[in-house]
């Protein structure tokens, strides 16, 4: 997939939400995710929120996570 699509779609998650229910879904705390994203909790909560967007690399790793939660939980 194009970087620039994963970070729209990373966008999109924040927007909508739906990144929260995600890892919710998953079981794994901020920590968990911002750990295996290369950030700090508080971002992940932010983007989560709606509050930032996420921006580059670690937001483009943070959309590849999410869309594999997304495909072990169907």
């Amino acid at each position: 997939m194009d970087t620039a699509v994963e970070l729209a779609l990373a966008r999109a998650l924040s927007a909508s939400g739906r990144g929260r229910s995600i890892r919710i879904a998953a079981r794994l705390s901020l920590t968990d995710v911002a750990l295996s994203v290369g950030t700090d909790p508080a971002s992940v909560f932010r983007w989560e929120m709606g509050r930032v967007v996420p921006r580059r690399d670690a937001a483009v790793r943070w959309a590849r996570l999410m869309g594999e939660l997304e495909r072990v939980a169907a």
